[in-house]
């Protein structure tokens, strides 16, 4: 078995139900959504490890769970689905954040497979809601509901609010090579790259000096690809 959770987000009620056949039959734990509205209080409640939205549903588009789950379940990879020949839509879903996407038709066949890619790209996610979403470093605690850092004596540490996106980012895709452009996406909002080259670099150092040797540590550069929050550090 798996033993991932997947969010199955699709309005139509056929096509729903052969997603969560499907993918129980491949070994997966769903919870199926029938619009927008369900999708929504599933990912406000529920731990997951992937979402597969359609682009377009009742109340709550697909592109609007996109930022929820920006801010909400940050490390969530998600999916989503497409209507054949809708390439603005493919093109806005990657842009909000989605790591992958299926046009419609597709076979099984290939969502299985893409699902399984995105999932090896996204280390088994650590279930959090139950202490609050908090997430631990060597040295101390993140906690998101309250953006506070707060190392193992107590010690409350300021950090600017892109400083503190930053780290819950790293914190939440541990030990995956993240690349500068992902970063200034996903934490920055810019999908251009090419005017802020230094902005990363310049808020990691800054991000590094405030946590102290023992979190610092466990940041490392991978030539050519990005830089990495190594695991068991």
């Amino acid at each position: 078995m798996n033993e991932r959770c997947i969010l199955v987000a699709e309005d139509d009620e056929p096509i729903r139900r052969a997603l969560t056949d499907t993918l129980k039959g491949a070994g997966y734990s769903v919870l199926p959504a029938a619009d927008g509205k369900e999708a929504l209080e599933i990912l406000l409640t529920q731990d997951i490890d992937l979402a597969l939205l359609d682009v377009n549903m009742p109340h709550i588009s697909g592109f609007k769970l996109l930022k929820v789950m920006a801010g909400e379940c940050p490390g969530v990879p998600s999916i989503i689905l497409t209507a054949h020949g809708e390439e603005q839509d493919r093109v806005k879903g990657l842009t909000l954040g989605a790591d992958d996407y299926v046009v419609k038709p597709f076979s099984i066949a290939e969502l299985l497979a893409r699902i399984a890619a995105v999932l090896r790209r996204s280390p088994a996610r650590i279930k959090t809601r139950a202490n609050g979403g908090i997430l631990s470093f060597p040295g101390g605690r993140l906690e998101p509901e309250t953006r506070r850092v707060v190392l193992e004596d107590g010690t409350e540490v300021s950090l600017s609010d892109k400083e503190f996106d930053l780290f819950r980012y790293f914190l939440s895709h541990a030990g995956r090579v993240i690349s500068q452009e992902e970063l200034l996406l996903r934490v920055w909002g810019n999908n251009s790259g090419a005017a802020q080259t230094r902005i990363v670099p310049v808020t990691l150092t800054r991000l590094k000096e405030k946590l102290g040797a023992t979190a610092a540590a466990s940041f490392a550069n991978v030539r050519g690809r990005g830089y990495i929050w190594k695991e068991n550090t």
